[in-house]
């Protein structure tokens, strides 16, 4: 585990630059903090209903193919999907006469909604191929803006059968969660170019980041992250980690930590799959840090790649936001359960990850 302020390894504290909450909702239309309940996809929808709503708004879809979203088919899927909804939660009956005026009606039934569920519930309009639809959405307990980088060096301090098993650990954690080595991150070829300008004035640091930019391109690093990201050596990985016997204490820890981690080796939903942004908007002047931009497979937390790629968080976090593990519920006319944060493997994970990390960079 890293954070965006660069902060002694393996402990858990915010970052230096945490975003300002209501200052992003202000920057997004909203005049006071509420918790981000309020914000929705469709600009329309955030204007005052006294003040008329667009008869018409045309999304460009793939293939270039435009939709109507303020329809009366649209309209009623919505009518539907809240109906539904506030049937389940006790409450049936809309609370509003429709006036015709199918934008109104649709920005009023988005008001609507937001009173059903409450403060604690967002609900955005998101649209598919011209369908609209009510997603009700809440963050998962996650440490902002905490990087878990999960660093692959130690693999090489084992001996040969612990470290067969801890690659092969580390692959089914990447993998079963949808996560990429550094090598893959956006940002890796821009660290590359920051860590060697061929036109520096010889020092002995510009040598050191020469030589390991030429590890992370051919050498050892290189290897080793594209063998984890490749490459299991057992078929069994629980049959083989039972069956190991640690050495010392060390052992001990790692081997224990792996086998609680375990329940998080291709997990019915994968960690990245809880990434959604509730505050997207098109053309952005920063683009918020994706989720598989803090997390992800790296070859040592305190290398010159690691920091040049934290310093590049740094430089834009202030200005942005992060993604973090949202649970979301699409609301259809067939909706047959309230929303639920009764499903808590992304705090799972990252409470067990603040121990793991810690363990293999002590």
């Amino acid at each position: 585990m890293y954070t965006v302020e660069q902060t002694p390894v393996g402990k858990s504290c915010d970052g230096h630059y945490s975003p300002d909450k209501a200052g992003i909702q202000l920057r997004h239309g909203q005049e006071k903090e509420d918790g981000g309940t309020r914000r929705c996809r469709y600009p329309f929808l955030t204007a005052s209903l006294a003040k008329m709503p667009p008869r018409s708004v045309v999304k460009e879809c793939r293939q270039g193919e435009e939709y109507e979203l303020i329809s009366q088919e649209n309209y009623e899927f919505l009518r539907d999907s809240y109906l539904r909804y506030a049937n389940l939660s006790g409450r049936g009956g809309l609370p509003f006469s429709p006036c015709g005026n199918v934008g109104a009606d649709i920005a009023k039934l988005y008001m609507a909604m937001a009173a059903l569920v409450g403060n604690d519930i967002g609900v955005n309009l998101e649209q598919n191929e011209g369908r609209l639809k009510f997603r009700l959405w809440k963050c998962h307990r996650w440490d902002e803006p905490t990087m878990y980088y999960f660093p692959v060096k130690f693999i090489e301090g084992l001996n040969p059968r612990l470290s067969r098993i801890s690659a092969t650990f580390m692959h089914d954690l990447m993998l079963g969660n949808g996560m990429n080595t550094v090598l893959d991150c956006e940002a890796f070829d821009y660290v590359m170019e920051c860590l060697f300008d061929p036109d520096e004035e010889p020092s002995k640091e510009a040598e050191e980041r020469a030589r390991l930019c030429r590890s992370y391109k051919k050498g050892k690093i290189g290897r080793l992250l594209r063998r984890v990201g490749s490459k299991r050596y057992y078929g069994n990985l629980a049959r083989a980690l039972d069956r190991y016997m640690p050495q010392n204490g060390y052992e001990k820890e790692l081997v224990g930590l792996m086998g609680e981690g375990m329940q998080f080796l291709y997990p019915k939903k994968p960690l990245l799959d809880y990434a959604y942004d509730p505050y997207y908007r098109e053309n952005p002047e920063f683009n918020p840090i994706g989720l598989e931009s803090q997390v992800m497979v790296v070859y040592d937390v305190q290398d010159f790649m690691t920091e040049y790629l934290m310093d590049h968080y740094n430089s834009y976090y202030p200005e942005t936001y992060a993604i973090l593990p949202v649970e979301i519920l699409d609301l259809s006319p067939d909706t047959d359960r309230l929303f639920s944060m009764d499903d808590d493997y992304p705090t799972r994970f990252s409470l067990w990850a603040d121990r793991f990390i810690e363990c293999i960079t002590s």
